[in-house]
């Protein structure tokens, strides 16, 4: 709609072909030599040890839902518990790429990946900063569990570890010092001072969520990517495929910065797929889909075809070395990206699944291919650690995860949230109950005009507000007062009150919206914070 961009008739008929780039698949070759010139001993260590604490994590959560049991500890759990055994190594992977500022958002099965960014962001955190973000955290009341029962011998980080283990089996054993207050549970669990958003149970859900975040990021100037973590089964979804279509729309370089004045940078968002090769039960290369492999997406959204790469899932420094890339062309300005992670679910869909869908042989195949197993065989055969080594830090986390567990099922220690007792519990948490004229009152908003400019303003402002005159004539309807445009000054004034905001939906630019809401806005309110989206409903909303 925007009449900078002429649409030529001649231009539009013209012949030619559309080309497209080769789409790199399982492309990386590192050696051995070369790597351990890129990470240290300790880094090689971090990385098998926050594999290892994911995969003992799932195991007792498995073992409780299956056996009622684990390490000698009895306790029932009738919650859900989708795990993701076999697909560590992608999620430490994309962990290690990340800092606090990286907003993560997962779906049902998101476990792993809240534990990988939860301890990637311990590293990286100083004592300090890790030790003020668990005392602040619910006023302290999940720090005081782990401070008393299991500090971590002084070590802050130790500590930390206890803090985001303790935090996270809390609410998914739906416990008031869960991280969530038990609240959010396994499928909706999430830690913001980590980058660590809301998960949630709809398939495919976490891609226009995190489309949303990107666009605030965008739109704000703000540190950061995002990344959307989803299955390969969900982009099946139309969710899904219009997030990366919104994402991918040319107005963002094209028109958002034309002036020069604002950014012409991409959407900072890595639509990251962990391809386990089912969505549920349905296999999606061979049955389900016609995509054959999820890369193939990508070409079909821009030119740059998403800078789409399919790679090894069960190498976690394949997958370092992709979403380090990745996350360098969407700190350019090159977004939105999209990685095809090939993983495998060994674990079923739930512990119920008899994965009658698939036979022995495969899931022992994959088995036979353990990322961490094979991790291990790399540290051990190229001399960077040792076989006791390895022994030691799984007693270790063995040991840890028991305490942890123990901690979790205690009721004394940690209660479940009694609405008997505190009837408004959850709403307290619901609403903040506080008015904020402006989400950042110290930053001026970007605009194009000074309001008293804005052209509907000053021809509101010519209006009759009454539906008579001072003689107690009708007033025309050209000259009355409208709904239209009672609905336009509250909108428009929060433009110049409120830097963050931004309005968006179909022809609303220039076209002005259905009704004319937004009519003569568009000479005001800059293209990054007032523009027409695609027909992409549920990106959308």
């Amino acid at each position: 709609m925007p009449k900078s961009q002429y649409v030529d008739p001649g231009k539009a008929f013209e012949s030619g072909y559309i080309h497209f780039e080769d789409i790199p698949v399982c492309q990386y070759n590192k050696t051995l030599a070369e790597e351990k010139k890129i990470y240290t001993k300790d880094d090689f260590l971090r990385i098998y040890r926050d594999m290892a604490i994911i995969r003992e994590f799932e195991t007792m959560l498995n073992d409780v839902k299956t056996k009622s049991n684990y390490n000698g500890v009895e306790y029932n759990n009738p919650g859900p518990a989708h795990l993701s055994i076999g697909q560590e190594a992608s999620a430490v992977g994309e962990a290690y790429c990340l800092d606090i500022n990286d907003f993560s958002f997962g779906s049902h099965r998101s476990h792993g990946e809240i534990l990988a960014k939860g301890l990637s962001s311990i590293h990286k955190l100083t004592d300090e900063e890790v030790y003020d973000i668990m005392k602040e955290f619910l006023g302290g009341s999940v720090l005081s569990v782990v401070e008393k029962h299991m500090n971590g011998g002084g070590n802050v980080k130790e500590l930390a570890i206890n803090f985001l283990l303790y935090g996270a089996l809390a609410e998914i054993f739906a416990r008031k010092t869960g991280f969530n207050r038990g609240l959010g549970g396994s499928m909706h669990a999430f830690f913001i001072p980590f980058g660590l958003m809301p998960n949630n149970a709809i398939v495919g859900a976490s891609a226009p969520i995190a489309l949303g975040a990107a666009l605030y990021k965008r739109a704000n100037h703000k540190k950061g990517i995002i990344i959307s973590n989803c299955g390969d089964g969900a982009t099946g979804r139309g969710p899904v495929l219009e997030s990366l279509n919104f994402a991918s729309m040319d107005q963002i370089t094209k028109l958002w910065g034309m002036d020069g004045k604002f950014s012409s940078d991409g959407m900072p968002i890595l639509f990251n797929v962990f391809n386990n090769h089912y969505g549920m039960g349905g296999q999606t290369r061979g049955e389900t889909m016609g995509f054959d492999m999820v890369a193939r997406l990508g070409a079909g959204f821009n030119p740059s075809q998403m800078h789409a790469e399919r790679v090894n899932g069960y190498d976690p420094l394949v997958v370092i070395d992709a979403v380090s890339r990745k996350k360098e062309l969407l700190i350019q300005g090159k977004g939105p990206a999209l990685l095809d992670v090939v993983t495998y679910r060994v674990s079923g869909h739930s512990p119920s699944d008899s994965s009658t869908y698939r036979t022995a042989e495969e899931i022992e195949a994959w088995k036979a291919a353990d990322p961490i197993l094979a991790f291990k065989n790399k540290l051990v055969g190229g001399k960077i650690a040792t076989e006791s080594e390895i022994a030691k830090l799984h007693e270790d986390i063995t040991a840890r995860m028991t305490e942890i567990m123990k901690l979790a099922i205690n009721d004394d220690i940690s209660p479940r949230m009694d609405l008997n007792k505190e009837p408004d519990a959850i709403s307290s948490i619901m609403f903040s109950n506080e008015k904020r004229v402006s989400m950042e009152p110290e930053r001026e908003a970007e605009m194009l005009l000074p309001k008293d400019e804005c052209p509907r303003v000053k021809e509101i402002k010519g209006k009759i507000r009454t539906a008579t005159d001072a003689n107690g004539k009708p007033v025309s309807k050209m000259k009355m007062y409208n709904i239209c445009d009672g609905l336009f000054e509250p909108i428009i004034d929060k433009f110049y009150d409120d830097a963050t905001l931004v309005a968006y939906g179909e022809d609303n630019r220039d076209w002005g919206g259905a009704f004319g809401i937004y009519k003569k806005m568009t000479e005001a309110v800059p293209d990054h914070r007032f523009f027409n989206s695609p027909i992409s409903e549920s990106a959308i909303v």
